[in-house]
C-alpha cells in the first residue's frame, strides 16, 4: 500500500512540514496546531526518499529529506519556481500537491486570492482535519504567492539539512546578496528567531550564483558552532 499520498495523514503532515519551509506562517500554525511527532519519517528509512512525477514527456525526480525536498529534471537541479499554475491546476491532489512547491505564482499574479480556493478545495479532499482546512490553505497561499520572487521576497531560497536542523540559503537579487539562516524548528509557545545564526554575504563578481550559494551554506553550516555533531 502506497502511504506517500495526501489522504495518509502521516505522510500529509509531513509534506507540508517538509515542502514549504519558506512559508513561515504555514510553518508556525503547524508548530502550534498540529504537531508533528514525526511518525512518518520514524517509518522511513534512507532518506532521500525518491519519488518521480511524470507530465506530459517531462519527469520530474522529487527527493524526500527529513526536514525538506529537492526536485530534479534528469540531473538538473531546480531551485527555483518553474513550472506555471495551468500545469498542475488540472493534476489530481498527490501530483498537484508534490509540484506545488515549484510553481511560479506569476501566473496568478502573486495573489493569494487566486489560489486560495483550489487549495480549499483540495485539501477537503485529503487527510487534513476538517477544522484546519482554511486556515492552512490561507497561510499556504498567502506563503506562496508573497515568498516566489515577487516585490521585496528573495528569488529563490536552497536547503540543507543535518540530523536535527534544517539551514537555508536565499538569494536577494537586486542587493546581490546571500542571507544564510537556520529554520526555527521549535515547537514551544515563543518562536524567537533572533536567537538563530545567520549571517548576510556579498555574491562575488562572475560566480554561477547557485553553486557558489550551495558551497557557501554547506562551509557555513560546517563552521557553525551550534551544529550538533
Amino acid at each position: 500500500m502506497d502511504t506517500m499520498t495526501m489522504t495518509n495523514w502521516f505522510f500529509l503532515r509531513y509534506w507540508l512540514y517538509a515542502a514549504f519551509p519558506h512559508c513561515h506562517g504555514l510553518w508556525r500554525y503547524l508548530l502550534e496546531e498540529l504537531p508533528c511527532p514525526q511518525e512518518h519519517s520514524k517509518e522511513q528509512k534512507g532518506f532521500p526518499i525518491s519519488r518521480t512525477v511524470t507530465i506530459g514527456d517531462q519527469s520530474i525526480t522529487i527527493l524526500l529529506y527529513q526536514h525538506h525536498v529537492e526536485y530534479r529534471i534528469e540531473e538538473r537541479e531546480l531551485y527555483q519556481p518553474c513550472l506555471p499554475y495551468h500545469v498542475v491546476e488540472n493534476l489530481d491532489n498527490d501530483k498537484y500537491f508534490l509540484l506545488l512547491p515549484i510553481v511560479d505564482m506569476a501566473e496568478c499574479g502573486y495573489c493569494y486570492l487566486k489560489v486560495m480556493p483550489d487549495l480549499v478545495r483540495r485539501l477537503s479532499e485529503t487527510a487534513l482535519p476538517e477544522e484546519h482546512i482554511d486556515d492552512v490553505a490561507y497561510r499556504l497561499s498567502v506563503g506562496l504567492a508573497e515568498a516566489d520572487g515577487a516585490e521585496d521576497e528573495p528569488l529563490w531560497v536552497i536547503w540543507q539539512e543535518t540530523k536535527n536542523n534544517l539551514y537555508g540559503a536565499e538569494w536577494w537579487q537586486d542587493a546581490g546578496e546571500l542571507h544564510l539562516f537556520q529554520q526555527n524548528m521549535d515547537d514551544s509557545d515563543e518562536l524567537d528567531d533572533s536567537v538563530l545564526p545567520d549571517d548576510y554575504i556579498l555574491a562575488p563578481e562572475g560566480e554561477d550564483v547557485y553553486v557558489w550559494a550551495k558551497s557557501m551554506l554547506a562551509k557555513w553550516i560546517s563552521s557553525n558552532s551550534q551544529i550538533e555533531k
